[in-house]
């Protein structure tokens, strides 16, 4: 359609006596009218101008009405054409209807008010299809929007799970350090043992005693460097989840005071799931250690039970995780997944670990759920699809 608001009408015919025909019959229409007598003239006009329908005779002694919707349609797809010809055949129509012509018209035209019906029902088609074609417009530009909206929605997430772990990292890397400072220790005894030992074979003694030391501190820091990388740099894979849970109580009980607290494990082998092995550590460090703050703070001294089980039914993989401590009232419940949602005191956590636990969990199509009672302990139950 013209800028201007009007439907350009080009009217093809080599007999003047059909042109004065057509005129009379679209000359009071709304639409810019265009009437020539030549094809070569008709192909000018489409490829220097904007043309909404085509009314083109088929024979035409130059350029004929079938190159003329060829070349109509090869400018823009949008534009109808109707087919004039005194030779109906169904050749002829199948011919039209291959070039993706509206319509034809036998001539003579016995009947003018039936063209000009076939011209406004061809306008009426080409107006649906261009508010589809603005629609779809629509569609892609908001679609390219919302892509937007979510990738810088998923940077955002991943901003806020690496956050909550560094800020976590804080009180691990405290415990840690403690369990580093003994080994160290006993380095540094041995190595001065050593310099002022003369036998041979007790300083050698000395020096395995010394690479064993290294090792623990080594596979430490391993630990807490893996736990602190950001998952973002890490592929997909399949997880097993057994050695993931060891490694998150490993690191839970080298980070803080577990004394009295018993850790329980019942994982059946070869247990996998599909994702990051650095985000699903996550989720059991802050679950473990969650168990173990609620045994210290809500079972007697000595009894306290951290139990983490896993196992497989159907298509999926549950892991429990279960506590005998202080338990969770029945209306806090529903909010403890909430972000910045904590029963701990100020300054004692963020607020947002199992927030950060529940969106990982179903980032990878799994679910979790708590069922707990005060005084009587917590389960957290977890299930993830298993990947075929």
């Amino acid at each position: 359609m013209k800028s201007d608001g009007k439907k350009h009408l080009l009217v093809v015919d080599d007999e003047p006596v059909i042109l004065q025909i057509l005129k009379a019959v679209f000359e009071e229409e709304p639409w810019k009218l265009t009437l020539v007598g030549a094809g070569i003239e008709a192909k000018r006009i489409i490829e220097q101008e904007h043309v909404d329908l085509l009314l083109t005779d088929k024979n035409l002694p130059d350029v004929n009405g079938m190159e003329l919707l060829r070349i109509a349609k090869q400018k823009e797809p949008l534009t109808e054409v109707i087919i004039l010809t005194g030779y109906g055949s169904l050749e002829t129509a199948l011919a039209a209807i291959e070039l993706d012509a509206f319509d034809y018209v036998l001539k003579p035209l016995n009947n003018v008010f039936d063209i000009r019906k076939k011209v406004r029902q061809a306008f009426a088609k080409q107006d649906v299809s261009l508010e589809n074609r603005r629609l779809i417009a629509a569609l892609r530009e908001k679609n390219g929007a919302l892509e937007a909206a979510l990738e810088e929605t998923r940077a955002l997430q991943a901003e806020l799970i690496q956050s909550e772990k560094l800020a976590g990292i804080g009180t691990l890397a405290a415990g840690i350090a403690h369990e580093i400072s003994s080994p160290l220790f006993g380095i540094m005894g041995l190595a001065e043992a050593i310099a002022d030992e003369q036998d041979l074979p007790l300083a050698q003694s000395y020096a395995r005693e010394i690479v064993e030391y290294c090792r623990t501190v080594r596979d430490i820091v391993v630990e807490l460097s893996s736990y602190s990388r950001a998952a973002t740099n890490e592929y997909l894979t399949t997880v097993e989840l057994s050695r993931v849970v060891l490694d998150a109580i490993r690191l839970v009980e080298r980070s803080g005071d577990t004394s009295g607290v018993n850790f329980e494990t019942n994982l059946e082998p070869d247990l996998h799931v599909h994702a990051r092995t650095n985000e699903l550590q996550q989720v059991f460090v802050n679950l473990v250690k969650n168990a173990t703050e609620s045994v210290r703070e809500g079972a007697p001294a000595g009894s306290g039970v951290v139990r983490v089980s896993a196992g497989r039914t159907g298509n999926h993989v549950w892991i429990t995780v279960s506590d005998n401590g202080a338990g969770i009232e029945a209306d806090k419940q529903k909010l403890i997944f909430d972000p910045f949602y904590t029963t701990k005191a100020p300054g004692k956590g963020t607020g947002l670990g199992l927030n950060i636990v529940y969106r990982i969990v179903t980032k990878y199509r799994g679910a979790i759920h708590v069922e707990s009672a005060p005084g009587k302990g917590a389960t957290f139950d977890l299930r993830f699809p298993i990947e075929r």
